[in-house]
Order: C-alpha cells, then sequence, then structure tokens
C-alpha cells in the first residue's frame, strides 16, 4: 500500500470518553451534501482502503439495489457526535475505527443494528456488537531493519522486546497509550488472556527498561520509516504499513506472533435517514464472497470466517487473523479503552514528560 488508511490518516484513530463531546463544541458540521435518493454516502478513510471497499462492499451493493455508493471524508468520533446532535444526520452508514465506534456506543450515538436483516451468525461473535459491525482485522505488529536482525534473531516476543540488553538496538513504539500499553502489559510478561484490565505499573516497568533506547512515532507512514531507513532495529507498525515497503524490497520484514488486533467497523448514525437501507448495506458487507474480495485487494482479515475459504494460500499469508497468523494475536479490547481511556491516557502522557 501507498497508504492503507488514506493520506493524512493515522493507522488508527482513537478518543477516548468524554474527550469527544468536549471536542465537538468546537467543531463545524462535516458539509457532506447528499446526493439524489438512489445514492448513499459512506465516509471513510479513503485511499486504497476505499479502493477495497468499492470493490468488495459498494459495487456488489449497487449490483443488487441499483443504489449508487457515494464515498466521503473520514469522520472521527467529535464530527459524528455534532452530526447527531445537530439533528442533521446526512450520511448513511461510516467507517471508522472500532476503537471509535465503541466510544460512540457508549455515548448514545449509533443505531442498535438490525440482526433480522444483517446475519449476526455469519460473523465471529465479538465483531456482531449491538451498535456496529467489526469489518476487518489488521494486527500491530513488530517489525525489524533486516540488517539489524533476522527471523532467528530477532526479539522472540514482546518480553524480549523490552529486553534491550539481551536483543541490543533502538526500539521504536506509537507514542499513544492504546496498543502501546497492550504491548508494555505483554512484555512483561502477562498472558494474553489476563491482559485487562491492564496491570498498569507493569506497563510502565516495560516502558522503563527502554526508555533510553525508544524512539516514538506518530504516524503510520512514520512507523515503516524509521525501520526502513535503519534508525531503528526494531518497533511496532501495522502490518498494512510494512507490506508494501517490505514487497518493493526495503531492508524490512515483520511478525504476527504476537501481534494485537485492531480493526475497522462500520456504524449507523443515529437518526440516519434510511435506516432499513442502512441495515441492508450492512448485511451484504457481512457475507463471506464480498469479504473474501476485500481481502484480497488489502491486507486486513475478514470477520465473517467463512471468507478464508475462498481465499488462496498466498493471500492468507498476509493477514493477521487467519488461522496460521492469528493464533498468538490478542484482540483489542476497545470497550475497556472507552470506559477508561480518560485515566489511562492521563497516566500515560504524564509517564510521557516525566
Amino acid at each position: 500500500m501507498t497508504d492503507f488508511r488514506g493520506s493524512g490518516l493515522s493507522r488508527r484513530r482513537f478518543l477516548a470518553g468524554t474527550a469527544a463531546a468536549t471536542a465537538a463544541a468546537s467543531l463545524g458540521m462535516p458539509g457532506i451534501v447528499r446526493a439524489a435518493s438512489d445514492t448513499m454516502t459512506v465516509p471513510n478513510s479513503g485511499g486504497a482502503l476505499e479502493e477495497a471497499y468499492k470493490a468488495a462492499y459498494f459495487d456488489t451493493f449497487t449490483a443488487k439495489t441499483g443504489t449508487k455508493i457515494l464515498g466521503a471524508p473520514y469522520m472521527d468520533t467529535a464530527r459524528i457526535k455534532a452530526m447527531v446532535d445537530a439533528n442533521a444526520v446526512d450520511v448513511d452508514a461510516v467507517n471508522i475505527d472500532f476503537a471509535e465506534a465503541a466510544v460512540l456506543a457508549k455515548m448514545g450515538l449509533l443505531e442498535p443494528i438490525d440482526y433480522d436483516i444483517v446475519d449476526r451468525k455469519a460473523l465471529e461473535g465479538w465483531a456482531a456488537n449491538e451498535h456496529y459491525i467489526v469489518s476487518d482485522v489488521a494486527g500491530t505488529v513488530m517489525g525489524w531493519n533486516t540488517q539489524s536482525f533476522t527471523p532467528e534473531t530477532r526479539p522472540k516476543g514482546w518480553a524480549e522486546f523490552f529486553n534491550e540488553a539481551a536483543k541490543p538496538g533502538q526500539r521504536s513504539l506509537w507514542k499513544l497509550a492504546p496498543q502501546t500499553m497492550e504491548i508494555a502489559a505483554l512484555g512483561a510478561g502477562i498472558a494474553p488472556d489476563k491482559l485487562y484490565p491492564l496491570d498498569l505499573d507493569a506497563v510502565f516497568a516495560s516502558l522503563d527498561r527502554i526508555k533510553p533506547h525508544l524512539t516514538w512515532w506518530t504516524s503510520g507512514a512514520q512507523s515503516a520509516q524509521l525501520l526502513t531507513s535503519g534508525e531503528v532495529d526494531v518497533g511496532t507498525s501495522w502490518n498494512g504499513r510494512l507490506f508494501k515497503p517490505k514487497n518493493d524490497g526495503a531492508p524490512i520484514d515483520y511478525t504476527f506472533d504476537q501481534c494485537i488486533f485492531t480493526c475497522d467497523a462500520f456504524i449507523v448514525p443515529k437518526g440516519v435517514k434510511n435506516k432499513k437501507r442502512a441495515m441492508e448495506f450492512l448485511a451484504n458487507l457481512v457475507e463471506a464472497k464480498n469479504q473474501a474480495v476485500f481481502a484480497q485487494h488489502i491486507p486486513y482479515g475478514p470477520t465473517n470466517p467463512e471468507a478464508f475459504a475462498l481465499l488462496d494460500a498466498k493471500t492468507k499469508a498476509l493477514l493477521p487473523n487467519s488461522p496460521e497468523n492469528g493464533k498468538t494475536a490478542v484482540l483489542q479490547n476497545v470497550a475497556y479503552w472507552a470506559e477508561h481511556g480518560d485515566e489511562l491516557f492521563g497516566r500515560f502522557n504524564k509517564w510521557l514528560v516525566g
């Protein structure tokens, strides 16, 4: 990918708790103009991700119904809140990070999913939320510069990542609490099934251990550039960010071992003009054949397990949650972040400046 999320967007965007409500008050409306009644407007992250959505979901829905799908710029939590609060919902369904979807659901800003229309049983249980559909799975992975490490010599798991003495080299992490704190907890030896609630003392003990050897990144593009340039030897990134440079011959590799699943979701804002049609769009999205088309266009995995049977081995090898790659992964608990985000962000940000 050049940018699997579209230019200017981080791979994962997050607003925790009531911070979104405060920000919304200062924002104007998104300014999306609805076209004719035979169209739907679906904001999304753009770029190659929108191209994959178009092939898998937009065009197939148009073929079924005659309704054309219009893309629109990504709408974050604050903008959706402003739109719903003003009773001015001019979109039909929205692609959004599933952490933001959890926040919006907690704030009561989403229509419940009509599972009489959407096939709930088609999805993994955790992907069929009361107020949102998880549509695809990305991975926060460990990547390394191949001039510093090989697959055999790289840190084996997050415990060795946080042990610079055992595996010397400069590290990099995302300068944001979500995902980074989970990885630090795993680095402290906490079992994946005991990860939540996060043991904050263990998290910051891990971070303290590598602080002198740590470079922060703040965008997906930067996470990949630090590794390809050799400025850092090993670090975190999103698999979609490392896929293209690796394929293009950059000195970079990565593993899905102990990756953190971070996902995209689709939501229907409260007050949507045509709720039934929005649910029919989501019903099309969960079909196995369409999710398989999506995974063939971009290396993010499906949430309908039957889609894997429709994919060849080469494609499945690129997907974080394929049966081969997902055995040791951890699904990020976004409900936990929606509930405790203010506290977690506060302590993380205090540590950064300490």
